[in-house]
């Protein structure tokens, strides 16, 4: 018993003068400050997200508008504002894009204030257009959530307007519209604004026209406003 106080009064004797040469050697040791008790936590923030460079905008990209063609050069009390509903995609390299653009419009004709209509056969109809077409795109990726763009497609058209016919099978015959081809192309010229990586608001205009071909007797032209969402 006496042995083990005689070790802790020689091991306090020796950790004091251990105290005593570091103070005089100049150090000196304190103790942490603990935080205020009353100081709110503020849990850590996720690093910001990095804004994508352009090599890392390759991949597919994809996307859909609504526009409202609008004819040059006709009636406009006969050739009705109307729907343009378009899908479209392809490959993205950054300052370009290659793809195929599928779409359907509808142009409401009202034969009512036309001239040479015969009685009976008047009222509004849709002038139906069914298209495909190569896309070309160039583009402007940049640091800003604005994506510039300017594209070009040729057009490859079906076109439809109360003409229907008779198909018929080995059991029987039914009768079907009937679709005629004309070629032309389009120019569009676009703004897209990110709302999110990789998610765009797509706004712009294009230019359509389209030859003479097997449905118009000359050259038709209108221009389509539109909005709609593509995303890469």
């Amino acid at each position: 018993m006496v042995t083990r106080i005689g070790c802790s009064v020689l091991s306090g004797v020796i950790a004091f003068a251990m105290a005593c040469q570091a103070s005089a050697q100049g150090y000196d040791y304190t103790y942490p400050t603990p935080l205020p008790q009353d100081q709110p936590y503020n849990p850590p923030q996720p690093p910001p997200e990095p804004e994508p460079k352009v090599k890392d905008h390759r991949g597919f990209q994809g996307g859909f508008n609504i526009g409202v063609p609008l004819w040059l050069n006709v009636d406009k009390n006969i050739v009705r504002p109307g729907a343009d509903l378009h899908f479209f995609g392809g490959y993205d390299i950054g300052y370009a894009m290659f793809g195929i653009d599928l779409g359907a419009m509808w142009t409401p004709i009202d034969l009512n204030g036309a001239q040479g209509v015969p009685p009976g056969t008047g009222g509004r109809s849709p002038l139906t257009r069914l298209y495909f077409a190569p896309e070309v795109r160039v583009q402007l990726p940049n640091p800003s959530p604005i994506l510039p763009y300017l594209a070009m497609t040729f057009d490859v058209n079906w076109w439809h307007f109360k003409e229907t016919g008779i198909a018929c099978n080995f059991w029987y015959c039914t009768q079907v519209s009937v679709f005629r081809f004309t070629p032309g192309f389009t120019a569009k010229l676009g703004i897209a604004f990110r709302i999110k990586r990789g998610a765009h608001i797509d706004l712009g205009a294009k230019y359509s026209y389209s030859g003479a071909g097997q449905f118009f007797t000359r050259a038709e032209q209108w221009v389509t406003p539109y909005l709609g969402f593509f995303f890469r």
